[in-house]
Order: structure tokens, then C-alpha cells, then sequence
């Protein structure tokens, strides 16, 4: 079983040198910069996102709070399958100069693009391995080359999360695991990288239970899955108080990559989407300590419903030609008067046969379609033409009856006596043709705000 190291002990000193290779590996690319008249072939500039301007009321830096993922860039894992074209910063081995390398790059990056924030799970920044001493030396000098390189580059970890997926112990479940001794292992990881967000200053810790399910139901015990799933989710958040630390603990329900999936190949995960995951998070009181990672959308909106947004992920997977999806989600963010404490995360993989160049510009093509999005609603709702319409729509619950509906100081007989009084009653029309072409002509007319 891998093994951690305990706080407080004694550092060992470690013989590899703290730092990699200080080069620029994005050497021939320029920090990307607002240009709001660049050419459809000026790829390297944004046309949108202008980090220090002000829009309602607040910078677009503040409402986006963009992070990059360390797994996606690394590409390294067996679910992220390497690129056919050389990275100078990677040759493939599992040595600590490697990852540092790695890291360094990352960085790089994140200052090309002028992001200040940056993800990870805990098997991007170091080979784990069997071994304790080892691990706590590696740990060590992992912290270490990060806080200075954090320093350095002004680049801060947003949120940290333990590997629970990849390993092959794990095929089964990490936390739901049958096997206490791989609960204890999945437990021990988590410890581990709660002390090094807090170490770090990280602002998050996330938990993603990819493989948390059962498998044959004739042969699970459910039951007792769901209470050490519980357990591991009540102690993480007690260590974290132990800690002194004001960390925002995160979940992420399980989300297929794998769009061909049915929703009867999800259904068997503890957490599959955002209403189980809400749903047992309320269940066991734990709706307090955790708030959850969404996809844009429909989970996104729910999320937001509850108050228990912590976070955005996008991937690959979201079609940024759909400038309406984009401008709606930037929408429910104004809605709520400031992002999210996870921000929004981008996961992106690049082609195999892509150039660096090709991949500086897959970000840059997020993060300005995004900005976009925050251009468009922030005038939709400063115009109000859409506040007032949904308020107009529920004007009957704003007075008489439909107040008290709301306030709960309502029985069935009452309703059924307000009815007899106003069967004649009929419906407004939504006007949805009306209004979805004027939301359509907000996006048409993108380019003059």
C-alpha cells in the first residue's frame, strides 16, 4: 500500500536540485494579449477577454476565475493517451526532474495565457510509490520547487484531489471499496494532499468519486458502501478543521467522457450527476462542508438552485459554437453576483499531432468564447428585459394567494376553495417565440458591446 508522510516530521534532504530547467519552453510565443480588432487569423490574441476591465460592476478576471488542469496539459495517464509529438519538457520517464519539468511548463503556460490559477490531482506532480520515506522526501521537494516557482511566476493552486481512478487497486472503487486495507490507501491520499493544498494556500480540495459504484448488485452490499463513503467524506472535512484551514471542500459527481454512454451504464455510480450527488450530500447533513463541481448546463443551473455551486468544469466536450449556451452560463454566474469559489476549470486535451503553438491557441479560444459569453449577459442583464419578463410571468405569486402559496401558509382546502372562485381564470401567454429572438439578436450584436 502507498504511504504518506505525517505532518511535522523532519524534512530529509533531497539530492535532486530543487529547480528544472529555467527556460521558456513556449519560446516564439508572445503573452497573449486583448487586441478587440484582431483578425479572424490572429489566433494568439484575444478579441473578448480583457482581464482588468470592468464589466457590471466587477473585472472579467473576477467573474471568470479561470484555472488550467495540470492532468489534461502532462497528457500522461492511461485515460489521457500521450501525444505522437515530442514535448521538450517531457521524455517520459517517472523520475522527479521529469515531473518538475512538467510543472515548469505548466507555468509557462498559465503566464502566456495570464491565468492565474491552476488544478491538479496528486499523480501529476510526483511518481507515487510504495514506499513511505520515499514519498515524504518526494512530497517535500515537490512542495517546495512549487511554492517557489508560485512565487516566481504569481501562478496560485486552486484546488488539489487525490488520484482515486487510475491506479489498478482502485478498479473496484477507491472509497467504496470492499477491501478496508484500499480504503484506508485512498483515505491516507487524501490526507496527504489536504496538507499540501494548505501548505501551498490552496483555495480548494476536491474529491472525485470516478469509480465510486457497485458493479453486480447480487454481490454488493450497498448499504455499507454508502456508510464508508459517508465516513471518508465527514473525516476529510474533520481533518480539514483540525487543520485550521478555510478550504473549500469540493465534489465532483461522475461524469462520462464517453457521450455514447446510456444512462443505465451511470446510474450504478453513488454520484452520477449533480441531483444524486446533491441528494446524498443533504441526506447525510454533509451539504454544510461540501459544494459541487458542474459542467455548464442544465447541472450548472440546479447547482446554482441549491446554493451549492463550488465550481465549473469545461472540457472539450462543450460546444463553444453555441454562443447561447456560453452566454446563459455566464448569465447564471451574474445571476448569483460572483463566480463560483472554484471558478471555472478548464480540462482540455489537445489533438495527438498538435504543435505548441496549436495548443497555447486551444485555450485561447476558451477563454475568449467564454468571455464572450460574460460581454453578452452582462448587457442582457443590465438592460433587465428578461428579469422583468420572468418577474411579470410570476406576478401572481407576488400578492393575495399566490404569497401565501409561497410563505407555506397555505392548506389543500384553501386551494381548492380559491379554485371554485376562479375557474374562469385563464392563462398567460410566455411569448417564448418573442423572447428567444430577442436573446438571439443580444448575440447577434455581440460585437458592438
Amino acid at each position: 500500500m502507498t504511504t504518506y508522510s505525517q505532518p511535522g516530521g523532519k524534512r530529509q534532504k533531497v539530492k535532486e536540485g530543487r529547480s528544472a530547467d529555467s527556460g521558456d519552453y513556449f519560446q516564439g510565443i508572445e503573452k497573449i494579449e486583448y487586441n478587440n480588432a484582431a483578425a479572424a487569423t490572429e489566433t494568439l490574441s484575444y478579441r473578448y477577454y480583457n482581464a482588468a476591465e470592468r464589466v457590471h460592476a466587477k473585472t472579467m478576471e473576477d467573474w471568470l476565475k479561470y484555472s488550467l488542469s495540470l492532468t489534461e496539459f502532462r497528457n500522461a495517464n492511461a485515460e489521457h493517451p500521450k501525444i505522437s509529438n515530442h514535448r521538450p519538457w517531457d521524455d517520459n520517464s517517472h523520475s522527479m526532474d521529469n515531473y518538475k519539468r512538467c510543472i515548469k511548463a505548466f507555468f509557462d503556460l498559465c503566464v502566456k495565457l495570464g491565468i492565474k490559477y491552476w488544478t491538479a490531482f496528486d499523480s501529476d506532480l510526483l511518481p507515487l510509490s510504495d514506499s513511505w520515506d520515499e514519498n515524504k522526501t518526494n512530497w517535500d521537494d515537490i512542495v517546495e520547487y512549487i511554492h517557489e516557482l508560485g512565487q516566481r511566476y504569481h501562478v496560485k493552486l486552486l484546488w488539489l484531489a487525490a488520484d482515486l481512478h487510475i491506479h489498478p487497486r482502485f478498479s473496484t472503487g477507491a472509497i467504496t471499496s470492499n477491501d478496508a486495507n484500499t480504503f484506508a490507501q485512498a483515505a491516507s491520499q487524501i490526507k496527504k494532499c489536504l496538507e499540501v493544498t494548505h501548505r501551498l494556500n490552496g483555495e480548494c480540495f476536491l474529491i472525485w468519486p470516478h469509480r465510486e459504484g457497485y458493479d453486480a448488485i447480487f454481490q454488493s452490499d450497498v448499504a455499507r458502501e454508502l456508510k464508508v463513503f459517508v465516513k471518508l467524506l465527514k473525516i476529510t472535512a474533520e481533518y480539514k478543521d483540525r487543520l485550521n484551514s478555510k478550504i473549500q471542500l469540493l465534489v465532483m459527481p461522475y461524469q462520462s467522457a464517453q457521450r455514447k454512454w446510456r444512462e443505465s451504464d451511470l446510474v450504478h455510480y453513488y454520484m452520477w450527476d449533480i441531483t444524486s450527488c446533491l441528494f446524498f450530500l443533504k441526506n447525510y447533513g454533509l451539504e454544510r462542508q461540501y459544494k459541487v463541481c458542474s459542467p455548464p448546463g442544465h447541472h450548472m443551473y440546479m447547482a446554482n438552485v441549491y446554493n451549492m455551486l463550488g465550481g465549473v468544469t469545461v472540457t472539450n466536450d462543450f460546444d463553444l459554437s453555441n454562443t447561447k449556451s456560453v452566454t446563459l452560463m455566464m448569465k447564471s454566474i451574474i445571476d448569483q453576483n460572483s463566480i463560483p469559489v472554484g471558478g471555472i476549470n478548464f480540462k482540455l486535451s489537445v489533438s495527438r499531432d498538435s504543435e505548441l503553438r496549436d495548443l497555447v491557441v486551444c485555450y485561447v479560444k476558451y477563454i475568449d468564447s467564454i468571455a464572450k459569453g460574460l460581454r453578452i449577459a452582462a448587457n442582457i442583464v443590465a438592460e433587465q428585459i428578461f428579469s422583468k419578463q420572468v418577474q411579470q410571468r410570476y406576478i401572481s405569486y407576488y400578492s393575495g394567494f399566490g404569497s401565501r402559496v409561497i410563505s407555506s401558509d397555505v392548506t389543500l382546502e384553501e386551494c381548492e376553495e380559491y379554485y371554485k372562485k376562479n375557474q374562469a381564470h385563464e392563462g398567460v401567454a410566455t411569448k417564448r417565440e418573442h423572447f428567444d429572438f430577442v436573446f438571439q439578436r443580444y448575440l447577434d450584436t455581440c460585437d458592438h458591446i
